[in-house]
């Protein structure tokens, strides 16, 4: 089912002014359709899904608990996306909400406690053991402005969407965590690119949606990003999208909204 429709979503793809990466795989179907996907890309906030589950794998080892909280100063925030920078100092947070705000908010500061907590060097051992080969997190967020080469964070398509893959299937540290993880990325806030054209159904309080999406987004300009596990009716996708060379934000947003929108309809 999704190889008819490679050369529609490939038109897709290259329609935009831009450079894509691209991995897509059905559930029901073990298809896969891969573009670019071993390309290298600066993560933006996508690096911050590996992130989230290097907490849960060290609160699975017994390093931590969810329910401990870590203390942020002002010396701790940085600017960006996020709103624990507007908020007021010195506050303490659960493990559990900076995860939270990590992903729905893509809060930076939250990031780099959780950064701070496993460690740079764990948490690249935790994704080389989950299948990152060519992806690495070199830096927290908001402290290496140049984005020199060797020294980003830097993901591929094909490996972030493994990764979205093993999730799904619940093979990433527990069946348990997998669940949660999932949960966390279905409360995205930012639905702009791949779900931006999904139709929403209307109906009474509590119906079953006709879709939904677990994602991460991730941008800074000139790059732009959609990850996520897609949920139709008796169909799931994984999908990355990644892009750089952006030169206008509609374009690329154009495209990932078209491309979710594709897969919504060869699949109702």
């Amino acid at each position: 089912m999704l190889k008819q429709n490679e050369q529609a979503i490939l038109h897709l793809i290259s329609s935009g002014k831009a450079t894509y990466g691209v991995s897509i795989y059905h559930f029901e179907t073990k298809e896969s359709i891969n573009f670019q996907s071993e390309e290298l890309f600066y993560s933006a906030s996508i690096i911050k899904v590996p992130i989230m589950a290097s907490v849960f794998a060290h609160a699975a080892a017994g390093k931590c608990s969810l329910l401990d909280t870590i203390m942020i100063r002002e010396e701790d925030t940085v600017p960006g996306d996020g709103m624990i920078q507007h908020l007021s100092r010195s506050i303490e947070w659960t493990i559990q909400d900076l995860i939270v705000l990590m992903i729905i908010e893509s809060d930076n500061t939250a990031t780099n406690a959780l950064i701070g907590l496993v460690g740079l060097d764990q948490i690249n051992t935790y994704m080389k053991e989950w299948g990152f080969s060519k992806s690495h997190l070199h830096h927290k967020l908001q402290i290496n402005a140049t984005r020199e080469p060797g020294n980003m964070n830097i993901i591929t398509a094909g490996e972030v969407n493994n990764f979205l893959k093993n999730i799904a299937y619940g093979s990433v540290i527990s069946l348990n965590a997998c669940n949660k993880m999932i949960a966390i990325m279905k409360k995205q806030k930012m639905n702009d690119l791949l779900p931006s054209k999904l139709p929403v159904k209307e109906g009474v309080i509590g119906m079953i949606p006709n879709w939904e999406i677990a994602h991460k987004t991730g941008y800074v300009p000139g790059i732009e990003h959609n990850v996520g596990l897609l949920y139709l009716p008796s169909h799931t996708y994984a999908l990355s999208v990644l892009s750089k060379n952006v030169q206008t934000r509609s374009d690329s947003r154009r495209i990932m909204g078209e491309i979710g929108e594709l897969l919504y309809k060869v699949s109702t």
